[in-house]
């Protein structure tokens, strides 16, 4: 029987195995190279400076791995080496000078290299805990803020991509979440209107003054009222008849309290004060005044634009009818008819407080 040398059996063990061996470290250098989440902290073992930038970057959700960096000079070319060696993003030395720190950063995602001084407080035994970790807070804000720029609609050119991983850590948040100012509850308004019931007389003016609380999103409660500052008059050949109106009243209000534009629907119940004075040129009557207060119903619609949460621009158109009309009379004659229908324009500002 022929006995078989075992020198081919070993080499063939001996090959698979160093085979298995370089795939296991591939996969290794592959495995390290997908890691997304990686920074090396370059700093000596038991760096207190160095661990309060890895607490920093894992309360981020990052990953941390600590390489110490010797004697080897702080340098781009190092600190983009040792990055490549971790399989990080990005990797961050921070030298000390003085009570601040000189801090490198280079960023394998935008393709950067950042160097930065940071000045600390006063170097005093009891403060220094709180500097470190201010100190440590900047540094990771500026790897941020280098990493961020990944997310521009033209990003620079770097070794990695800018995964999605990535861009969920530094994630910001969008422009309407960070305006969150509400806009007040209580609104006080002031617009110069204009009065009008097509009835025979012209148009008054009026100084519209409004009060507006919503507590809710939707819905809240209102007040306005209309001062005449000028009369509605009718002249004729024979006759000069001038008519003041005050409006006032309340009512509910269906309105959108937020946003830029801000529409709103009023309903409610006015008291209107009438106050006439006529004159007749004939013989012997020379003129008479009058007053009346009456009620009507109003509906008013009106739209805001807010310049600021707190100062708008609005305008209001108000409809309201009196059941009967009030009639002026003069000498016992109906001249005109005044509240079929009553309408109220105005343009002005709103103010909000609380």
């Amino acid at each position: 029987m022929t006995r078989r040398s075992p020198v081919p059996l070993l080499l063939a063990l001996a090959t698979l195995a160093a085979g298995a061996a370089l795939a296991a470290g591939a996969h290794a250098d592959e495995a390290r190279e997908e890691a997304p989440s990686t920074i090396a902290v370059l700093c000596p073992p038991g760096d207190r400076f160095g661990l309060r930038i890895v607490a920093e970057l894992e309360s981020l959700g990052f990953r941390a791995e600590i390489l110490d960096p010797a004697a080897e000079p702080a340098t781009r070319a190092s600190l983009e080496a040792s990055a490549r060696r971790a399989g990080a993003i990005a990797a961050i030395r921070a030298v000390r000078s003085g009570p601040g720190v000189e801090v490198w950063i280079a960023d394998r995602v935008t393709g950067k290299t950042v160097l930065r001084e940071m000045a600390g407080g006063a170097d005093d035994d009891g403060g220094a805990p709180d500097r470190d970790a201010a100190l440590a807070l900047r540094v990771v804000e500026l790897l941020r803020a280098s990493l961020l720029e990944a997310s521009l609609p033209a990003p620079p050119p770097g070794e990695l991509p800018a995964t999605p991983e990535i861009r969920e850590k530094l994630r910001v948040p969008a422009p309407a979440a960070l305006a969150g100012e509400p806009a007040p509850a209580l609104r006080f308004s002031l617009a110069p209107g204009a009065l009008l019931s097509p009835g025979g007389l012209g148009v008054s003016a009026s100084a519209d003054l409004g009060l507006a609380w919503m507590p809710s999103e939707h819905v809240g409660v209102f007040a306005l009222a209309a001062i005449p500052l000028s009369s509605a008059r009718l002249e004729r050949s024979h006759l000069s008849l001038d008519l003041s109106a005050l409006f006032a009243g309340g009512g509910v209000r269906f309105a959108t309290r937020e946003g830029r534009m801000a529409p709103s629907v009023d309903l409610g119940l006015a008291v209107v004060s009438l106050w006439s004075s006529g004159r007749v040129v004939s013989s012997g009557f020379l003129g008479g005044e009058s007053t009346a207060v009456t009620v009507a119903p109003f509906a008013r619609l009106g739209v805001a634009f807010a310049v600021t949460p707190a100062f708008r621009l609005r305008a209001d158109l108000l409809a309201s009818v009196i059941a009967r009309g009030v009639s002026i009379q003069i000498a016992e004659h109906d001249i005109v008819t005044w509240g079929q229908p009553i309408l109220l324009t105005s343009a002005g500002v709103d103010f909000g407080w609380f």
